[in-house]
């Protein structure tokens, strides 16, 4: 039997996963509308479909793990190819994501450095490359780490019932502990590139304003605007994705702890924020979405205005 606390975090658990969603579908069928209409598909937009479809099925991971916790929190008893699956679109987004900063710091901000301008004018050539070469690279990092841990789970729930195997258990857990670290460390990879993406960005906006402060042409020209939508984009990713992690290490300590459901599903519910709340983002920041967005909220207006009539 479920208790209060539980109940809630489900129904928002339950919310968040909705939401987020509806909000990648939409980023999806708008971007694939437009490029059957146009017959062709921008750079920008193949990065945004690619990372909305990974978020489509990290949501659908997260809230079937959410669920299976409730049923049961036994580790060996949950479906392996679930686990799989949960891994390939937590890799798949994290990196997608990174690939959206580093393109936006690319585009945007103007060096006179050689590395830099060779890596602009590469950019829509080497964009394939850079979506798929970071994420094989790193699943085949992960999968072996994580045929492992499994391996260190089953020792640690099944030792626990069993006598005289508690040091088998301890060399487990301490296993287990560096792994989590070591998995721990590939995550910062990916969120390091975005913080050094945003940081020079940052700098290239200073530099940019203070020129026109010296032309004084005035600090609201489209470029800085442009700027500042960046900057605004990839800030609420660093904060998001710290939000992220916050929720998918405690579901790894509550794990290896046998901590309660509701810690799990807390973490969980901090996870969920992170693909909805970046793609709504990256809607209200995307002129075509945004556009898109406006007409749906009109038609859903104008419809709710017809059946009060």
């Amino acid at each position: 039997m479920l208790s209060s606390g539980e109940k809630i975090l489900m129904a928002l658990i339950t919310g968040e996963f909705l939401l987020g969603f509806l909000v990648n579908v939409f980023i999806v069928l708008v971007n694939g509308i437009d490029c059957v209409k146009s017959k062709k598909l921008l750079q920008s937009d193949l990065i945004l479909v690619s990372l909305a479809i990974s978020r489509i099925g990290l949501s659908c991971a997260i809230i079937w793990n959410s669920y299976s916790i409730l049923i049961s929190f036994d580790v060996p008893s949950r479906v392996r190819i679930m686990d799989v699956f949960f891994v390939l679109t937590h890799t798949a987004n994290i990196w997608f994501s990174t690939i959206l900063s580093i393109f936006y710091f690319l585009k945007i901000t103007n060096f006179s450095n050689p590395l830099f301008l060779w890596m602009k004018w590469r950019i829509d050539r080497m964009l394939f490359m850079l979506l798929w070469g970071p994420l094989i690279i790193s699943l085949s990092i992960i999968f072996p780490m994580m045929e492992r841990m499994h391996y260190y789970y089953h020792n640690i729930f099944s030792g626990g019932k069993k006598r005289n195997v508690s040091q088998d258990v301890q060399v487990s857990k301490n296993k287990l502990l560096v792994l989590q670290v070591f998995f721990g460390l590939l995550s910062l990879i990916p969120f390091t590139l975005s913080t050094i993406s945003f940081s020079l960005l940052f700098v290239s906006l200073w530099r940019h304003t203070r020129q026109m402060q010296l032309n004084a042409t005035g600090s609201r020209d489209p470029s800085t605007e442009v700027h500042v939508r960046a900057m605004k984009a990839v800030s609420s990713f660093l904060i998001l994705i710290l939000l992220y992690y916050m929720g998918f290490f405690d579901i790894f300590w509550s794990h290896s702890e046998a901590k309660s459901k509701l810690a799990s599903n807390l973490g969980m519910s901090f996870m969920l924020l992170y693909p909805f709340g970046h793609s709504l983002i990256l809607i209200l920041w995307n002129g075509k979405l945004r556009q898109a967005s406006l007409w749906v909220w009109h038609q859903a207006l104008f419809c709710l205005r017809g059946r009060k009539l």
